[in-house]
């Protein structure tokens, strides 16, 4: 599970950049349903099987707290020091372009609900329909932000954490919808696909609204838990290696050759499925593996931090060869968040669930 969580982080650094020997893997938006299928798994694993008994949901949403923002603040910080650091010594704003631009302009709501959204991660999905009225310093939900001369999202240090909100909102409802039936479970997808149904026959535009809506992206968690349950029907089941091993590989080379599979909706909806059916086999394999465990601690560092790396390192050294540089300095970058940052947190995070045990 390690490496493909890994591939998915790349994946959507290389759609900042560009492709590395000719591949780009997915596109960043399947990557990331990808890995709103995988969180759902995990949710669903950990609080059917680590996090029970007395005092299990205010662990769960605590333990989730410090495997999210610790993390999130310091690449917050890094990304508001290096900024200022180029405003200073550099002569451009970097991330704080539109904050140097409008600022004096912002009403003190506007700028409270920016600031907002950046320290606290929930509601920035919602910016992203949400524009900026240059005449009045207002902050107006609209259907077609992205059509707008000033949509909010250009205010987030860290925009591509908007996945992040949405999966807070998942947290807040994951204990009680493991606990729901698979039937249940069910008719909630089919409400998520018939409102995904409604936006493309009411002909909204694809971004935000196809990949950035809570309600249609709300479908992909669930077929997390319901893979999950796959799993503990076969966790029992001697299911021979070859096969694991055949499965994960066919699985991941999905992943890796995508972009030269015929169609596009219809591919979509064959890696979707074949993710709900592979993680099963996928954790089965890898779940004692070390070093997939270390790729894929790397995941959510990359992917909070790669936007900052790209335009550091694309200031530095252009276009040329930013995919592979802007990659490579992603995982460094991450290396180090993870040995100061992300590892003693994790160790003590594990310590409060062994004391509850």
């Amino acid at each position: 599970m390690g490496l493909v969580r890994f591939l998915l982080a790349a994946t959507v650094v290389i759609n900042h950049t560009g492709p590395i020997c000719g591949l780009v893997f997915t596109d960043a938006y399947v990557a990331i349903k990808v890995f709103f299928i995988i969180s759902g798994f995990y949710m669903a694993l950990i609080l059917s099987e680590k996090y029970t008994g007395p005092g299990r949901c205010r662990l769960f949403y605590s333990n989730r707290w410090l495997r999210l923002f610790p993390v999130y603040w310091v690449v917050l910080l890094v990304s508001l020091g290096v900024s200022l650091a180029f405003m200073k010594f550099a002569h451009t704003a970097l991330l704080l372009g539109p904050w140097q631009t409008w600022l004096p302009h912002l009403t003190p709501a506007a700028m409270l609900a920016l600031a907002g959204a950046n320290l606290t991660i929930f509601g920035q999905d919602l910016l992203f329909f949400t524009h900026l009225d240059p005449a009045t310093g207002t902050l107006s939900l609209v259907w077609d932000a992205l059509h707008r001369a000033t949509p909010a999202w250009f205010f987030l240090l860290i925009p591509q954490a908007w996945t992040i909100s949405l999966e807070l909102c998942f947290y807040l409802l994951a204990p009680w919808l493991v606990r729901r039936t698979t039937g249940f479970l069910a008719g909630l997808i089919a409400l998520s696909l018939a409102a995904r149904a409604c936006v493309y026959l009411g002909h909204f535009p694809f971004d935000p609204w196809k990949q950035r809506f809570f309600p249609v992206e709300f479908g992909f968690f669930l077929l997390g838990i319901l893979s999950y349950r796959l799993y503990a029907s076969l966790k029992t089941v001697a299911i021979p290696r070859r096969i694991l091993w055949t499965v994960s590989g066919l699985y991941l080379s999905g992943i890796v050759f995508f972009q030269f599979f015929p169609g596009a909706m219809g591919k979509e909806f064959y890696l979707y499925a074949a993710t709900v059916a592979s993680i099963p086999m996928l954790f089965l394999l890898t779940q004692k593996m070390r070093f997939d465990r270390a790729l894929g601690e790397l995941s959510y560092p990359i992917y909070i931090s790669h936007w900052t790396v790209i335009m550091v390192v694309e200031y530095f050294f252009g276009k040329r060869h930013l995919p592979v540089i802007a990659l490579g300095a992603t995982i460094l970058f991450c290396l180090a968040l993870n040995r100061l940052v992300a590892d003693p947190i994790e160790r003590f995070r594990q310590k409060r669930v062994l004391r509850r045990a």
